[in-house]
């Protein structure tokens, strides 16, 4: 009875100590494997504000976010461009803006998706938690840029749809991301 006693409250401790706070290594040769098995076995980061509305912002821990593929990637059939995202944020970027601009031009009067994407850090409630908020961020920019809310739907898949798979910090840049979606 102790047994199953202490190994219930080493259990309870594992699933409820949170994620590290460590900032994500990176591997500087860039030759890892590029296995989805891998990517889900991420470091993880604070999630213990996965639920609340606001996420705090790391403290310039991946200054290389705001340099690194400043256009988004683009949706070449469609001309819509991906908005990317600082890492552990959900804020629009200020070099995204014309994105946001360019994207509500091209979608004007059609229905469409927004797909929230994140890196593989953090725990996957976390991941779709923030996900999720990215989404919104753009919906309410493009409500404000003359977009109807009701043609706007949205969706978070996590780290669960990634665009890159290299351990890198312009890879991880790259699946920070929300993906406009037309029919």
């Amino acid at each position: 009875m102790k047994r199953i006693t202490y190994v219930s409250a080493i259990l309870a401790l594992l699933v409820f100590s949170g994620c590290s706070t460590k900032a994500p290594t990176i591997d500087a040769t860039g030759s890892a494997s590029s296995s989805s098995a891998n990517q889900a076995s991420g470091a993880a980061q604070s999630s213990t504000g996965a639920d609340s509305a606001v996420i705090a912002p790391l403290t310039n821990a991946n200054s290389a976010d705001t340099n690194s593929n400043t256009n988004g990637s683009v949706d070449a059939a469609k001309g819509v461009t991906s908005i990317l995202f600082d890492y552990d944020k959900f804020d629009i970027r200020a070099d995204m803006q014309e994105n946001v601009k360019t994207n509500s031009a091209l979608v004007k009067n059609k229905t469409f998706k927004l797909e929230g994407n994140c890196d593989e850090f953090g725990s996957d409630e976390y991941n779709f938690a923030l996900g999720l908020k990215r989404a919104n961020a753009v919906k309410s920019a493009l409500v404000n840029e003359g977009i109807s809310a009701d043609s706007i739907s949205m969706t978070s898949l996590g780290e669960g749809n990634p665009v890159c798979l290299e351990k890198t910090q312009e890879c991880w840049a790259k699946n920070r991301r929300v993906d406009l979606k037309l029919p």
